[in-house]
């Protein structure tokens, strides 16, 4: 039996150094005509280290499949385990080279990793075949046959482990249950590789270090890549198919004209430093001055009569990373989707900090956790921040939960970034992502009985100790902080989504000219086109996105969609669609429906184009 743990242990370790070796190198040399910047020092260190992290799993994977034929050939009589097992690598390496060729040789067609969705392409082979020269066919069969033979090499050393003609299991059925008990715990380990031990399981961004997508699809595993999509069924060319795509194109034009200047100007700089602050759930529900519970969020109430206050925004979706593309991208949430499973959409979608960037503002993202949780970390690079800050890279600012250090010292090191930010002279747009009013609610913080309100209180106080440490500062003159809930707040509770979508959305800083309150319905992902707006910054791509101050903005309404259903507010009234049965769960009406189809539609239509 100690063969047995002797060949798992060198099959992990072979197919590592198989993807270290061959196809990283590989995939770097093939590719690096892709990447206009090329390689800046310590590029190809991160690379090779990062992309260990998805090796480890990709590994984990191949050296199972291998276990797993060793425990059937235990059941099997007479059985010559080193040929049956000469033969299952053999067939195992033909999956493997097949995926790491096709990902070298197409990723300069498509630019991304493969994936499950290239399973489509073969019900098209003669389509697939037509975009590609003879010549190219014939290398790439010649290169899968000679990476076949690569990868065989690297694994035959593993295969001298094992007994040479008979079985691997001693005789005795004790013997081969103990055998069968072993392989069940090698079993065990290699998935905890695959899973981790964290509360999330692992996801591509564990490979993902630059905000240059080329840096990171080196680092990413192909093998592992591939298996992690399968389990995202891509919905968006299937699903809400509901009317003529020319009609529903026209109808939603109606819904979303350009939004133009003149607009109401805020502010009185066009080029402010930016803090998107994104507060974990943070919605009307603790706000006194927007109908929610008193004595809760007294430091919000109060410096939003000193700024300007959107009162009646609905968010666009029901989770973090949802919530984090309607804000950025202006992107509906998806109701049986999420496009932040899609790798290979992220980088497609317009953002906010890309257009910043562009023009010439130095962009990052800060948050007090674990950026992995929710595909959260590829979204921000993807979205455009060149710097990403997570807990891993803070300093010990103070106590922390199983989410990651609270916010009260996360907001302490966001100050004293902002301060030497602003001292650079460069215009900078930081967008934080706050953590503490998240459940189980432990906030170091003790002034209401109840938890939950308890934990908002907690980040209230230390944002308006935030604010006001800002305002005493140089920072304050030029700087325009944007406060937005990623979504809204209901917890063990019933759901009244009507009051669940409503979210506040503050501007204020020294860069807003005066106070006011803007009472128009709108939704989460306007935020985006009304920001840029304010800036004269271009965000025409921005196709779900209206800048609510423009003069163009004469149909207000918003859209909110949750797990297979969507809500839809405008000035006749709020309806609750559910999409599963096909009718309204609450304020049934035809027209509101039927323009919530409308935006449904169009939204998956959007995300299959790419």
């Amino acid at each position: 039996m100690l063969e047995t743990i002797l060949f798992a242990l060198a099959h992990f370790v072979l197919c590592i150094l198989f993807f270290q070796v061959i196809q990283r190198p590989l995939f770097i040399l093939y590719n690096k005509r892709v990447e206009k910047e090329g390689f800046k020092h310590g590029d190809l260190r991160k690379i090779f280290l990062k992309g260990l992290n998805t090796d480890k799993i990709a590994a984990a994977y191949l050296t199972g499949f291998s276990v797993l034929g060793l425990l059937v050939l235990s059941f099997i009589p007479f059985a010559n385990v080193h040929a049956c097992m000469v033969w299952i690598e053999v067939v195992l390496a033909v999956p493997v080279t097949l995926g790491v060729v096709s990902d070298t040789v197409l990723y300069c067609f498509w630019q991304f990793k493969l994936e499950a969705s290239v399973i489509s392409y073969l019900k098209h082979p003669k389509e697939v075949f037509a975009s590609v020269t003879p010549l190219f066919i014939v290398a790439a069969v010649v290169a899968l046959v000679v990476m076949d033979g690569v990868f065989y090499a690297f694994m035959w050393p593993s295969l001298l482990l094992l007994n040479g003609s008979g079985s691997v299991c001693p005789d005795g059925i004790l013997w081969h249950a103990a055998y069968v008990l072993l392989c069940l715990v090698i079993l065990a380990v290699l998935f905890a590789v695959i899973r981790g031990i964290n509360r999330r399981p692992y996801s591509p961004f564990i490979s993902y270090f630059s905000d240059r997508q080329f840096l990171n699809h080196c680092a990413l595993n192909p093998i592992y890549n591939f298996i992690f999509t399968i389990s995202s069924e891509d919905r968006y060319k299937k699903d809400f198919r509901l009317f003529d795509s020319a009609e529903c194109a026209k109808e939603f034009a109606k819904l979303y004209p350009p939004t133009e200047a003149p607009r109401l100007e805020l502010l009185n700089t066009k080029r402010p430093n930016i803090l998107l602050l994104i507060w974990e759930s943070l919605s009307a529900r603790y706000i006194s001055t927007l109908g929610g519970e008193s004595g809760v969020m007294p430091n919000f109430e109060r410096l939003s009569e000193e700024g300007v206050l959107f009162t009646r925004c609905d968010c666009g979706s029901f989770r973090t990373e949802r919530g984090l593309m309607c804000i950025l991208a202006g992107l509906p949430g998806q109701p049986t989707e999420n496009a932040a499973n899609h790798p290979r959409i992220m980088p497609k979608l317009p953002a906010v900090p890309h257009v910043l960037d562009e023009a010439g503002y130095e962009t990052m993202a800060v948050h007090g956790g674990n950026c992995r949780v929710l595909h959260m970390g590829e979204w921000f690079y993807a979205s455009g921040h060149k710097m990403l800050v997570e807990q891993k890279d803070l300093p010990d600012v103070g106590p922390a939960n199983r989410w990651g250090y609270h916010d009260g010292g996360t907001f302490n090191w966001v100050y004293g970034s902002i301060q030497e930010k602003t001292k650079a002279g460069k215009p900078w747009f930081t967008t934080y992502l706050t953590l503490s009013s998240h459940q189980p609610f432990d906030v170091p913080y003790h002034k209401l009985d109840d938890m939950k309100a308890n934990s908002f209180a907690y980040v209230d106080d230390c944002f308006g100790s935030f604010i006001d440490k800002l305002k005493a500062s140089p920072a304050w003159k030029d700087l325009l902080v944007v406060v937005v809930g990623d979504h809204g707040f209901n917890y063990c509770e019933p759901m009244v989504r009507e009051t669940f979508t409503h979210i506040p959305v503050l501007m204020l800083g020294g860069a807003v000219k005066q106070p006011m309150k803007i009472d128009k319905i709108m939704a989460q992902t306007d935020l985006a086109a009304t920001l840029l707006g304010q800036l004269d910054l271009p965000h025409d791509d921005f196709k779900f996105s209206r800048d609510v101050l423009s003069k163009d903005y004469t149909n207000p309404f918003s859209i909110h969609m949750y797990n297979n259903g969507f809500a839809f507010r405008d000035a006749t009234g709020y309806t609750d669609f559910d999409n599963a049965t096909g009718k309204a769960v609450e304020g049934a009406d035809d027209e509101r429906e039927h323009k919530g189809k409308i935006i449904l539609q169009t939204v998956y239509e959007y995300l299959s184009s790419m």
